[in-house]
């Protein structure tokens, strides 16, 4: 059961979930032909979130709900809930209009290409509707519709629709979800359901939307499985139980429990209390820990390993400092070191330290696209290996630095100024990921940036670079 939920107006009450669950258990089909087999949980939040109002109430046989809320921890099967939502809303009546959104066109598209897969599948089931494209909606032959749109207002404003499908509540805006809810006013039984994890303190919508779940209107479901405090524990026992009330896939048996614990130990403590845990937390957050880092030290007495490094240059915004690392891959352990580090360097010494350091015959020399392209294209000219760094690299580098600092996959030497700079570095969320925010971070981080993209370039990238240039 959800740690907080809307409890239903009576022990056995009447829900279109029913009929809906015996449809599901008919057609639906996984992409290996076998049936579905839903857990627990799920079938009980498909009956709960579909619940009617029973005969002798005003509005007896209408659903209870027209707006839900629906917040559990990653990996807990939300996309096929979506998905059944979605087929409810083409069959319930003719001339349905079910909308998918989410953050992006391609995390709404998970949804849909679901439920299109599970109708395509069964012949029967096909063969009630006219459309069934890969992008450009669903039709049935008695006029119902599902469409994907995008994560703009304007998009879904004065729509009649029969059901709203929101994906990633915590990044969608206000007015999105207030035009979805008002689009199904027109609908005697039109709703509304979002499906999420756990914010930050920008999440404006999701935010009310627990407000309102404190003191919900009559109308208004609410289904929250979360741990019980915004912290990662340090015993395993603890953590477990943790994790098991935020996700209701560990708690029914389909997930390993023993997995996800020893998942969540390589993880970063913000991402364990916001995907994993199901809280919220803050959109900036300390980066690495000072023990993990301390404890990623080359032991005393041994060297940087042989073989062609990667040399990493990155540079602070106002071009006061400057620094080198370099990297390296030795089996599954990345190591690290500082090269160099300079106080208001030129373009030229830059050049001409990249160009002393070509003796190591390096197998790329890395950089951030926006502050040294020059340099890049300097280096490129005179016929050197150059890797130039996008936003997109910077993020994966974030999270990469992370996991191989916390697998105990990656060795530094120690540096002071590393020392100094990685524990106050602070990490911002991007959407579902992160990155290393120069902005947030008290001190300039020239030497983690490039270290982290030193080691992301020493998992991606292969001697064979050099065939390239």
């Amino acid at each position: 059961m959800p740690t907080r939920f809307s409890a239903p107006l009576g022990e056995d009450f009447p829900s279109h979930g029913d009929w809906l669950l015996r449809l599901v258990d008919k057609v639906w089909r996984l992409p290996d032909g076998s049936r579905i087999e839903l857990d627990v949980w799920q079938r009980w939040l498909i009956r709960a979130i579909l619940e009617i109002y029973p005969v002798g109430h005003p509005r007896a046989g209408e659903l209870r709900y027209r707006q839900v809320l629906v917040s559990v921890g990653r990996q807990n099967g939300k996309s096929i809930l979506g998905a059944i939502f979605g087929l409810y809303g083409l069959v319930r009546e003719a001339g349905a209009l079910v909308i998918g959104i989410a953050s992006s066109a391609e995390q709404a598209r998970i949804i849909y290409t679901r439920l299109l897969a599970v109708i395509r599948g069964h012949q029967t089931l096909a063969a009630k509707f006219a459309r069934l494209t890969d992008t450009r909606g669903i039709q049935s032959h008695n006029g119902g519709r599902y469409e994907i749109k995008p994560s703009k207002s304007a998009a879904v404003q004065g729509l009649d629709l029969t059901v709203g499908l929101a994906d990633e509540l915590h990044l969608t805006k206000r007015e999105l979800w207030s035009d979805m809810v008002n689009g199904t006013a027109a609908r005697r039984n039109g709703i509304v359901i979002g499906f999420t994890t756990a914010g930050d303190d920008t999440s404006e919508l999701l935010i009310s939307l627990y407000e309102i779940a404190e003191n919900p209107p009559e109308r208004f479901g609410f289904f929250i499985w979360e741990a019980p405090e915004a912290r990662v524990p340090a015993d395993d026992d603890s953590l477990g139980q943790y994790l098991l009330a935020a996700s209701p896939g560990l708690a029914c048996g389909r997930l390993d429990l023993a997995t996800a614990i020893s998942d969540v130990r390589s993880m970063a403590e913000a991402d364990v209390i916001r995907y994993r845990l199901n809280r919220f937390t803050a959109s900036s957050n300390a980066f690495i820990p000072a023990a993990l880092w301390a404890a990623a030290r080359r032991p005393a007495g041994a060297v940087f390993p042989a073989g062609r490094p990667i040399f990493t240059i990155d540079l602070s915004p106002d071009w006061g400092f400057a620094a080198i690392i370099a990297t390296i891959k030795n089996g599954e352990k990345t190591s690290a070191e500082l090269v160099a580090s300079i106080a208001k360097p030129s373009l030229s010494q830059l050049t001409n330290v990249c160009l002393d350091l070509a003796r190591h015959r390096p197998v790329v020399y890395v950089m951030d696209g926006y502050l040294l392209k020059d340099l890049g294209a300097e280096l490129k000219r005179r016929g050197k290996p150059v890797m130039i760094a996008t936003r997109g690299d910077v993020m994966s580098a974030s999270g990469l630095l992370y996991a191989k600092l916390a697998g105990g996959l990656l060795e530094h030497a120690g540096d002071a100024l590393l020392d100094m700079q990685v524990p106050r570095t602070v990490r911002k969320n991007d959407g579902d990921a992160f990155r290393i925010s120069r902005k947030d971070s008290s001190v300039e981080i020239d030497a983690v940036m490039a270290l982290a993209l030193g080691v992301l370039a020493a998992e991606t990238r292969r001697e064979k670079v050099l065939q390239v240039f």
